[in-house]
């Protein structure tokens, strides 16, 4: 299952055929920062469920402009793997990834969150939470937190 066919089933209202799927996997460098610091990491697949892909499509999150358009949502892959920055967020403990397609504007930035030490249904996974658009002003600053 790709995640144009798990877009389609949230849409129609169908029952879910596949709850979880595999959309990437942690670099090598960002396992090393994480393990360094002693974040835990359920897996280095990273996976999206049917949850997170309904939060990105929230209509109040579409009303406020942060809401993924469905290119960005099935670029999704090609985000993880080909990240413009990675941040790690201590407060939340999660990773923070940073896409921008215009690398000279950058006004419309893709912010990827993932959950290194999720549990669902007493499976341990690292899961995408949510994704939305954010102003190029709101991405952090500090060189510490940086991964990549």
């Amino acid at each position: 299952m790709d995640i144009a066919t798990l877009l389609q089933e949230i849409r129609s209202g169908k029952p879910h055929s596949k709850n979880c799927i595999e959309v990437g996997v942690l670099s090598t460098k960002i396992i090393d920062y994480l393990t360094k610091h002693n974040v835990p990491i359920h897996t280095k697949e990273i996976y999206l469920n049917h949850k997170g892909l309904s939060h990105m499509q929230r209509q109040e999150k579409k009303r406020r402009g942060a809401g993924l358009d469905d290119v960005d949502i099935l670029a999704i892959p090609k985000i993880l793997k080909s990240p413009s920055d990675v941040f790690f967020d201590p407060n939340k403990g999660k990773l923070n990834i940073y896409y921008c397609q215009e690398s000279k504007s950058c006004e419309k930035i893709v912010k990827v969150v993932v959950d290194t030490k999720f549990i669902y249904k007493g499976k341990r996974l690292t899961l995408i939470k949510t994704a939305g658009y954010i102003a190029h002003f709101n991405k952090p600053k500090s060189e510490e937190l940086r991964i990549l």
